[in-house]
């Protein structure tokens, strides 16, 4: 049920139940030692009557008339505080003060009040009792006045310190208020730093977070176009690729099945030049087909899911060693061998696939090393050249879209990958992909 309270309501509940305690505590120790300080009392004052009782039945047989004398005597008596002193059998009243303090409080500090009897030798007794009512009620009338007293002062610091502890508090409404607006998307917003220096230092560490998350959104908004602008980039070239590959193949296979059929059915026909015609046609078709490999290649590498990442990469290689018989493409793939992720290896083969086409088209190399090597928990992937190099050490991220694409795909892994010269000359494409042996079930999530 506490828990429920707010954190304000909490604080002046406990500041309230302590204060309520000491006061308490105070007034329990008046009680406790108002006890001893009545009998304290009662007994001075009872040892003092009695002292004046004996002395005055010590001048008795010498005083002319004794009756007087104690007549005296108890006239003196009674000028005494806390005790009462009478001749026994006489009715005694009690002070006007004795009812000023409850009857409860009274028998409390002093249940059972002592009781004297001195006999005085003439068929007479005096009696000395105790009588602290008008202590016991200074007693009562100081914890009155201290529980008043202590109340007020109780009351008054109540409302202080909740008064401070509430204005301490209110940046804790605003600090929520902020949190509440990051939940629902809000990430410029920005809550101001006042009050404590506890709240001061909270209040900072969330516009920090919100600038973050402004950041990431902005990154996150800046990645989107990138890969929209990437996707239309693919697009286009598949399309030039369409256009002016397969599509004059197509017109030539065309024209070589008329031309065919045309001679065909004429008289006279020469099966020589049909056989010629019809192996122009195969070797046409069979060029559409290489054509069509490597677009579907670059859409999606079969031979991946085929043969894996070793056999994939070396078929990758043996395609731009046909298309460029003068760069030596040499490959060292101890560390693609076995069961990898699917997306670890895909994005192995997309970076292998990348640096290939980078290195081969406009770094003037003449000769290519891709390795890839395996560690615990991380595939690592190196690609050098013999090439022109970089006119600048730089990050992938920073590169063209094909490597920048490469770069974020392998930072959505947990991986990285850079671009740099190469010490021994050309340029060097290094990745680092964290990967969980034994695990193929896992889908390309980009």
């Amino acid at each position: 049920m506490l828990r429920r309270l707010s954190l304000r309501l909490r604080l002046s509940l406990l500041l309230g139940v302590v204060l309520a305690l000491g006061l308490a505590l105070g007034v329990g120790l008046l009680v406790l030692h108002a006890g001893a300080r009545v009998r304290a009392e009662a007994d001075g004052a009872t040892r003092l009557a009695r002292e004046l009782v004996e002395a005055t039945l010590t001048r008795l047989d010498a005083a002319p008339d004794p009756e007087a004398e104690i007549g005296r005597l108890l006239a003196d008596a009674r000028r005494l505080r806390h005790v009462r002193v009478t001749l026994a059998g006489e009715e005694t009243h009690a002070r006007e003060d004795v009812d000023r303090a409850p009857q409860w409080f009274t028998r409390l500090v002093l249940p059972n009040a002592a009781v004297t009897r001195i006999e005085t030798g003439r068929g007479a007794a005096i009696m000395i009792a105790s009588n602290p009512a008008d202590e016991i009620a200074e007693i009562w009338q100081e914890i009155v006045w201290l529980a008043i007293g202590g109340a007020g002062i109780a009351v008054a610091a109540f409302a202080l310190v909740s008064l401070a502890v509430s204005r301490t508090l209110r940046p804790v409404a605003t600090l929520a208020e902020g949190l509440q607006r990051l939940e629902r998307g809000e990430h410029s917003m920005r809550v101001p730093a006042d009050g404590s220096p506890e709240f001061v230092i909270i209040a900072e560490r969330i516009n920090a977070l919100a600038a973050t998350l402004q950041r990431l959104d902005d990154e996150n908004r800046r990645l989107v176009r990138r890969m929209i602008h990437v996707q239309d980039e693919e697009r286009k070239d598949i399309a030039r690729d369409l256009h002016d590959e397969i599509g004059p193949f197509l017109f030539t296979v065309r024209a070589g099945v008329g031309a065919l059929a045309r001679r065909a059915t004429a008289p006279g026909a020469d099966p020589i030049r049909l056989a010629e015609d019809c192996a122009r046609i195969d070797a046409q078709i069979a060029a559409l087909q290489q054509v069509n490999r490597r677009i579907l290649g670059r859409l999606r590498p079969a031979a991946l899911e085929e043969m894996g990442l070793a056999d994939a990469l070396e078929a990758l290689a043996q395609g731009w060693r046909d298309a460029n018989p003068k760069v030596a493409i040499a490959l060292s793939l101890d560390g693609a061998s076995g069961d990898i992720e699917e997306a670890t290896a895909l994005t192995a083969y997309r970076i292998v696939q990348e640096a290939l086409a980078n290195a081969l088209k406009h770094s003037g190399a003449n000769r290519v090393e891709v390795a890839v090597m395996r560690s615990t928990g991380a595939l690592h992937i190196v690609v050098r050249d013999n090439g022109a190099g970089l006119q600048t050490t730089r990050s992938a991220s920073s590169s063209g879209l094909g490597l920048r694409g490469m770069s974020e795909r392998v930072g959505a892994l947990g991986g990285a990958l850079t671009l740099a010269n190469d010490a021994m000359g050309g340029a060097r494409l290094t990745a680092s992909l964290p990967m969980r042996e034994g695990g193929t079930a896992q889908h390309d999530p980009l």
